[in-house]
């Protein structure tokens, strides 16, 4: 009489714990951080602040002040060490 061995190969599968989990922490992640921008200003961080007031009647403007009238010296002698030049005496 002959003996036959039935060897049964079983594959373990997760059943796709692991791809849920994934998801799950990525869905956590994304919420907190849409929690973290509504927290500290949202939208309105970069929309312009308006002003509390408009004034309407705005005051003429003025021309501008001319500058006044500055003359200066063409040659300035810098050099105040200098020996005066005694071109008579050679």
């Amino acid at each position: 009489m002959a003996v036959h061995h039935h060897h049964v190969e079983t594959v373990e599968r997760g059943g796709g714990t692991g791809i849920g989990m994934v998801v799950g922490i990525v869905i956590v992640l994304l919420v907190a951080v849409v929690a973290l921008f509504f927290l500290f200003g949202g939208p309105a961080r970069f929309a312009g602040s308006t002003p509390a007031q408009t004034n309407v009647n705005v005051p003429a403007q003025t021309q501008p002040q001319s500058a006044p009238n500055i003359n200066v010296p063409r040659q300035i002698d810098v050099n105040v060490n200098q020996q005066p030049a005694d071109n008579a005496n050679r």
